[in-house]
């Protein structure tokens, strides 16, 4: 009853990670809520700056929760101001829901954002994409202890895999060839020494 009431919430669901870990084949494979706020879709759509289309796209987010709408977004999240939106989100009674991709090292992220650009996507610079990795997965923490429930998914190989889920107060975690449960565990700076649990 109680998971009941609190999916009558107004929702958020956030997509997180850094840049070229592949958030939008993610977003391909799960149900998201409309609208969906991406800056980088604001910026092709209105040919604007990337500044002007992150304000843009902060201030529908703002105006969404002052409103009591769901929505998903997507953010690199190599900053709090996010986290901070999330933690107001919540106390105006929002549902936060979260799906985090990475990857085990960056410069997957760098061959990834190259393909895309050779494709005609958007380009970051490769000391942008190393500097914003790093600080994207020090949020993990904070994000964690701002969400309901939230996904991670280690999207180094041909496939996303889940490592880890959080669900309210419980914790999951899935190895793979790339993070071992140590290895998850200082990701989400749990200190724990729970046994793997299987997924449900």
């Amino acid at each position: 009853m109680e998971e009941k009431n609190m999916l009558k919430k107004p929702e958020i669901i956030v997509v997180a990670g850094p840049n070229g870990s592949g958030k939008s084949t993610v977003i391909q494979m799960v149900n998201i809520i409309q609208p969906y706020i991406n800056a980088d879709d604001i910026k092709a759509a209105l040919q604007c700056t990337a500044l002007q289309a992150a304000q843009k796209a902060e201030k529908l987010r703002n105006t969404l929760i002052n409103r009591q709408m769901s929505f998903t977004f997507e953010t690199v999240l190599s900053t709090s101001r996010n986290i901070e939106l999330l933690k107001r989100a919540r106390k105006a009674g929002f549902f936060i829901r979260c799906i985090y991709v990475l990857t085990i090292d960056p410069q997957i992220n760098i061959i990834r954002v190259r393909v895309r650009k050779a494709a005609g996507g958007h380009d970051v610079p490769q000391d942008k994409i190393i500097s914003r990795y790093k600080k994207a997965l020090a949020q993990i923490p904070q994000l964690l202890e701002v969400c309901d429930i939230c996904h991670i998914y280690d999207n180094s190989d041909e496939i996303p895999f889940r490592i880890f889920k959080k669900r309210k107060d419980e914790y999951f975690y899935w190895e793979d060839s790339f993070w071992n449960k140590n290895k998850i565990e200082k990701l989400i700076n749990n200190k724990s020494c729970e046994p793997m649990k299987k997924s449900l």
